[in-house]
């Protein structure tokens, strides 16, 4: 699981890795399940987990 960190206007990115199958479909990627997002805290920053096929990339919007 990832865990990052965003404040009010902050964004994050989720594509297709570079070394994906660029004809996955939709069922094959999401094949094991689907994207998870849990909330594990907020202080003035949401502190995000995000659980997610190995066929995708998750990056914060600053380093797209």
């Amino acid at each position: 699981m990832l865990i990052l960190s965003r404040r009010q206007g902050e964004n994050l990115i989720v594509d297709l890795d570079e070394s994906a199958d660029p004809n996955l479909t939709v069922g094959e990627l999401f094949a094991d399940g689907p994207i998870e997002i849990v909330v594990l805290g907020s202080r003035g920053t949401v502190k995000l987990g995000i659980g997610a096929p190995q066929e995708l990339v998750i990056l914060r919007d600053e380093l797209d």
